[in-house]
Parts: structure tokens; C-alpha cells; sequence
């Protein structure tokens, strides 16, 4: 067993590329990166050092999370292979964890086989109902995607594979509020995870205030008519906090040193949203994958989630430790709170007495918290 600290890998198997060209993306501007044009995959050798490397480190689980771009651009053999080298590095009760999160416009009844017989968790973005969906989340030639993103989840149901939705919060859907979650939970989906959209210059952006309103809106919902119906991660890990078990979004968190990022090209990064030059941690066919958690410039990353002086006094502090450094770069400096902190404080304050409520509730019915 490793005397590092767990931490998981978050994969970008084919770079920035993708089959769509979605109004509100952040992920393009990656392909300035790498010079090389057409197709961009992982090759087998960066696969099997960055599989071995972390799973010889005999972590309680191995978690490997395979985003994009679009991830299944790397083809359904791709994925055989990773299996294969998981199987081949691991030993006897070693477990893994594999989870994909796809736009699913690419799945079949293949992919589908492939989910259920290696207990992938997807990830599948729909935005809500189709006007809203269609209105962003588009083809190269402006075409919607929410009839292909249905038929998906009725060919992952029908296949049994477990999956959630990652819905976008965005200016086309923000004054829905609980009547959007209400959708998810009336159109049989279980698990939500909402991403406020919130980049540089775009239209699409929510605005705080309204932000906040939706927060509350949605939280009234699920926890009056849809706790036990519907699972909201934001929530979920909120109220896994307040029963004293670590929540799982780095959002809240007091520091961002859960995982590391891995380019197709096996350039490793600290963060999803930090891939850029000056934030490249090295290359992991060049040292141990480990040692990427002891870089300096890593600890720095992490270290400055917490260090926001304006926070300080905060009756919320401890909730959220400033918000998402993502959010936080749109300012212009990261020692600043995010942008949408007023929408955390309006949220923090409005649901923290039903979820103390909820909490001790839950703790009288069972000694062991709830899995968020």
C-alpha cells in the first residue's frame, strides 16, 4: 500500500476534440495547446503508464473519470484496452472505478454492453426540455441534440447502466428553477448535478441574484416533494458536510487536491479548467504519477482555494472556503471571492435550517450517513 495520500485522475483521452459546438463551451480553447491538427487520441503507451501508475498504487479505489471534449470520440476498443490494463495492474479485490462523462451522441447498443459489463457510471448532459436543450447544445451546423441525448438515455435504461444528468445551468434555463428539476424527476431521471455557466464574455452566463434564486427554488423542491425521488449532488454533499462526512464537489471545499488532470498527450495539469501552460505540471511519462501531488506548483493550487481575505468573518466561510477557483480567475484574481458568491450567501442562509433539520433526522434513523 502507497503512503500517498488517495487522490484520482480526471482523463482527457482525446484533448478538447468534439462532435458538437456547444454555445456556452469552455474546453475549446484547449486546442490552442497542441499545434497539430485532425485527430487527437491517447496513445497506448501514455494509456498504460498512466493506468499502471495509479493503480500500483494499491489505493482503496482507483477512480478514473474520462471527460472531453467528447471521450467516446475515442472509440469503444479504446476503452476495451483500458479494462484490459486495469485488469492486468490490479490484483485480487483491488477496486475500480470508471466514470464517462458524455454529450451521447455517439452511444449504442456496443457502448452500452460495454457500461453494464464494467459498471461505468456516465455522466449524460441534457439541459432540460428540448427548447431549452436544443437552443445551446448543438451540432457543428447549428442542429439540436435532444432527441439523439433521449434515445441514449432510454438505451442506457433499457441496458441497465447507471447514469446521471449534468445539466448546465445557463441564462435559457435559470428562471425555471424547481419547475426544471421537477422535469428531470417527472421524465424519470434520479441523478442531477447542476454546473452554473459562468465564463468570460458569454451571453449565456447566469447572473448571481438569479443564481441564487435557483438555488433555493430547486432546494425547496427536493426537499419537500423530491428527497428520496431525486438525487442533487450539490445538495447531497452539502448534507453529507453537515453529518460529518467530507462532501465530494471541490466547490465547497477547503482545499482543491482531490485530483489531478491528464492530457491525451500525458501532460498533467491541476485542474480541468487550469489547463493552460503556466499551470502544466510536468509530463507523466517523465516521472512517477504520483509525484505530481508533492509539486510545488500543485500544492500552490491547492493551498490557494482557502485564501481569500474577503472571506474572512464570513458567517458561510466554512460552506464553500471562497467557491470554485475557476470562477474566481474571472475577476482577475483568485484571492477574490467568486463571482457568484452573493448567490451562495442568499442559498447558505435559506437552506441551512432544513438541512440541519434533515440531517439530524437522518442520523436519528441510522448511525451511517447516507453515500452521496
Amino acid at each position: 500500500m502507497s503512503d500517498t495520500r488517495p487522490f484520482q485522475l480526471l482523463i482527457k483521452p482525446v484533448g478538447a476534440d468534439c462532435n458538437l459546438r456547444c454555445d456556452y463551451c469552455f474546453y475549446l480553447r484547449a486546442q490552442e495547446l497542441y499545434a497539430e491538427r485532425g485527430r487527437h487520441i491517447m496513445s497506448d503507451e501514455v494509456l498504460e503508464r498512466m493506468v499502471s501508475g495509479l493503480m500500483q498504487l494499491r489505493f482503496p479505489q482507483s477512480v478514473f473519470a474520462w471527460q472531453g471534449g467528447e471521450p467516446t470520440l475515442a472509440g469503444v476498443d479504446f476503452f476495451r484496452r483500458v479494462v484490459a490494463f486495469q485488469q492486468r495492474y490490479g490484483i485480487s479485490g483491488q477496486f475500480v472505478s470508471n466514470s464517462l462523462q458524455t454529450n451521447g451522441i455517439l452511444l449504442d447498443e456496443e457502448w452500452c454492453r460495454l457500461f453494464r459489463e464494467y459498471h461505468f457510471l456516465v455522466g449524460l448532459s441534457m439541459d432540460g426540455p428540448q427548447h431549452i436543450h436544443d437552443s445551446v447544445r448543438k451540432t457543428g451546423d447549428g442542429r439540436g441534440t435532444w432527441e439523439k441525448v433521449r434515445q441514449s438515455a432510454h438505451l442506457m435504461d433499457q441496458h441497465n447502466v447507471e447514469y446521471n444528468i449534468l445539466c448546465v445551468v445557463n441564462a435559457a434555463n435559470i428562471r425555471m428553477g424547481a419547475d426544471l428539476l421537477r422535469w428531470f424527476v417527472d421524465n424519470g431521471f434520479s441523478y442531477v448535478q447542476f454546473i452554473p455557466c459562468l465564463e468570460p464574455g458569454l451571453e449565456h452566463n447566469v447572473d448571481a441574484d438569479a443564481y441564487g434564486d435557483f438555488l433555493c427554488s430547486t432546494f425547496d423542491y427536493w426537499s419537500k416533494d423530491g428527497f428520496g425521488k431525486v438525487s442533487v449532488r450539490d445538495f447531497d454533499s452539502i448534507l453529507s458536510a453537515r453529518m460529518g462526512v467530507p462532501g465530494v464537489m471541490c466547490t465547497y471545499g477547503r482545499r482543491c487536491n482531490h485530483y489531478i488532470v491528464i492530457e491525451h498527450t500525458g501532460d498533467v495539469y491541476p485542474c480541468d479548467f487550469y489547463v493552460y501552460d503556466e499551470w502544466k505540471l510536468g509530463n507523466l511519462m517523465d516521472a512517477p504519477i504520483e509525484s505530481f501531488m508533492q509539486h510545488d506548483l500543485y500544492r500552490q493550487f491547492a493551498g490557494q482555494k482557502n485564501k481569500v481575505p474577503a472571506c474572512r468573518g464570513c458567517t458561510w466561510r466554512k460552506m464553500c472556503y471562497g467557491g470554485c477557483q475557476k470562477d474566481r480567475r474571472i475577476v482577475g484574481d483568485v484571492t477574490q471571492p467568486s463571482p457568484l458568491c452573493p448567490a451562495y450567501k442568499k442559498f447558505f442562509a435559506h437552506a441551512t435550517p432544513r438541512l440541519n433539520a434533515l440531517a439530524k433526522r437522518l442520523a436519528n434513523r441510522s448511525p451511517a450517513p447516507p453515500p452521496v
